[in-house]
């Protein structure tokens, strides 16, 4: 038995113990069974609402807590989310709501990621369509490997002749055939049509600069195809899937097995789309083929899309209508499912909200280009304060101008110094992934603690960074960058690399002399030596531009010499003077 009416969102609120909600809050809270989109911007309480909503549908009797599915795309978002809603629900169980049906505990509802959802579909379903349900889904790194073996193996050349670059290019090849459902041959087929049609607009006067690097691009890409198609076949053969090949998998399944589709429209009439704005177009003609007409509320923000690398877009929002509630606004009568904004800003204060609306204004305000689809552009607000009783204070914004990167680092390690204490709160963000260890190093030079949030993990300590380059230069002689950060950590100074250069120069030019077959001794005996010699050189350029610290005086111009002097004779010394066969000096131990 439910309640004759479920109670508003703000009286549940009062019951609860929670906040009450703001009127955007309570409309989309109190919205019924029905497709719902919501642009919520960053820090506007999305979570609190969303979570609110489920406890609103259960007490009013719309669903129980099993017939709800919510959808994010990390772990560490999935249990937020699992934990907001579980809470509510627990609260509401002993709220002693009037005509609350029983709430089994156990029957919880299912938060889970895009990726994890797409496979149990693959694991349930997927011997419908030929696959193997007990297929292993293996990790990027076990796909790399695979990858690399495959175009090391191949006896037909690649566009790309390292086999990292080439592994690595397969891969995100791969996946971009995989998040726009394109098999091999339907790429080959597009890529081939884009390729010709980019030739023919650069042979037209004036429109060469226009398409420059394009069909080269695109030629590239053609030729790898072979090797995808491999990599696939590998798979396939081995019972082996990777994250792209779930969420494929698991749309031709809800496209292609309608009493599937019809199963789960039964089981889960209440659904929730986290960060809507990253879902690429395979996971929403998933989602679409199975919930279209159900009671989707999805949440995104395109100021916030971060995944357009693989396929996402922040147009994914505006072609929600596109996919869900589909038909409606026909016959002159606007049926389409509701936009409602969240547009409160509880996470800043007056003038920091200020300053990212001003950065976001050009954002928000994207006029439609060339090639954008023909679909309703879906209206971004401004972020507005929050109520002073939410304790809105003024803030601060500070802004610096600086030099160089190094100068940066400095200035954000001495801002966060001043106001650094045990209690306090602080991050910093930064654009890319190069900006962290200087500005950690800055931190580490005042003494301010701090943990590093998406480095790439053990693969960035130093001692781990040692050990790879050693393993990567004996794995590929080729790979002088790696060679360059053992010597520089091996104590060479700058100048011992200028000496041990023109060494190097000059027993390649004495081996040439001496054969008088035009073929390097050096290079017949010792390999590697030219990549010595093209690393020491690089260091050397390194040095002239100032890039590493010399270490001869610059004020004595005989001394230096002299100093050059000895250490070429040492270094000779080390290498074997004269021609000889040396080893040492290049040799990682």
């Amino acid at each position: 038995m439910s309640p004759a009416a479920p109670p508003s969102p703000e009286r549940l609120a009062e019951i609860l113990g929670m906040p009450l909600p703001t009127p955007e809050q309570a409309r989309i809270i109190a919205h019924p069974l029905a497709p719902l989109l919501v642009v919520a911007g960053a820090g506007s309480g999305k979570t609190a609402t969303m979570s609110q909503r489920v406890v609103h549908l259960v007490a009013g009797g719309q669903v129980r807590p099993d017939q709800i599915l919510g959808l994010t795309f990390t772990r560490k978002a999935t249990a937020e989310l699992e934990q907001r809603v579980r809470t509510r629900l627990a609260q509401l169980a002993v709220s002693g709501l009037p005509g609350l049906p029983e709430l089994d505990e156990e029957a919880g509802p299912t938060i889970s990621t895009y990726n994890a959802f797409a496979g149990s579909l693959v694991r349930d379903h997927g011997l419908r369509l030929g696959i193997d349900p007990d297929s292993t889904l293996i990790t990027e790194a076990r796909a790399w490997q695979i990858a690399t073996r495959i175009v090391t193996e191949r006896t037909e050349p690649l566009p790309l002749d390292k086999p990292g670059a080439a592994a690595t290019a397969l891969l995100a090849l791969d996946g971009a055939l995989n998040e726009n459902l394109l098999s091999v041959a339907d790429a080959a087929e597009q890529l081939g049509d884009l390729a010709a049609l980019m030739e023919g607009i650069g042979s037209v006067r004036g429109c060469k600069t226009l398409v420059r690097g394009v069909p080269e691009a695109l030629t590239t890409r053609l030729g790898m195809l072979e090797a995808v198609a491999a990599y696939r076949d590998y798979k396939l053969r081995h019972s082996l899937l990777d994250f792209g090949d779930q969420i494929a998998l698991g749309c031709r399944i809800a496209e292609e097995v309608p009493d599937v589709a019809q199963s789960l429209r039964t089981q889960y009439p209440a659904v929730l789309l986290d960060e809507f704005q990253d879902t690429s177009v395979a996971q929403i003609r998933l989602l679409a083929a199975l919930f279209s007409d159900s009671g989707v509320t999805a949440v995104g923000d395109p100021n916030q899309a971060i995944y357009g690398w693989r396929g996402a877009s922040a147009g994914a929002l505006d072609t929600f209508h596109e996919y869900f509630n589909p038909g409606a606004g026909t016959d002159g009568v606007d049926e389409r499912a509701p936009v409602l904004p969240l547009s409160t800003a509880w996470r800043n204060d007056r003038a920091i909200l200020r300053a990212a609306n001003v950065t976001s204004s050009p954002l928000r305000h994207h006029a439609p280009q060339p090639g954008d689809a023909a679909v309703a552009h879906i209206p971004v607000d401004e972020l507005h304060e929050r109520p002073e009783a939410a304790g809105l204070a003024e803030g601060v914004v500070v802004g610096a101008f600086v030099q160089d990167p190094l100068a940066e680092a400095r200035t954000i390690a001495d801002f966060m110094e001043e106001r650094w204490s045990p209690q306090a709160e602080m991050a910093v963000l930064c654009r890319t992934r190069a900006q962290l260890l200087p500005i950690a190093d800055a931190l580490d030079d005042l003494g301010v603690p701090y943990e590093i949030i998406g480095l790439g993990g053990m693969l960035s300590v130093p001692e781990v960074a040692d050990v790879r380059a050693a393993l990567t230069v004996a794995a590929d002689p080729e790979r002088g960058d790696r060679l360059l950060r053992l010597l520089t950590g091996a104590g060479i100074g700058a100048a011992d690399l200028r000496a041990l250069a023109a060494l190097a120069r000059a027993q390649v030019r004495s081996a040439r002399e001496q054969t008088g077959d035009g073929r390097d001794q050096a290079e017949r005996e010792q390999p590697d030596a030219p990549l010595l010699s093209e690393a020491i050189e690089t260091l050397a350029r390194w040095e002239e531009t100032g890039r590493l610290p010399r270490t001869a005086a610059s004020g004595d111009a005989e001394a230096g010499r002299a100093a050059e002097a000895g250490r070429a004779a040492e270094a000779g010394r080390v290498v074997g003077a004269g021609g000889a066969t040396g080893t040492g000096a290049g040799a990682p131990g």
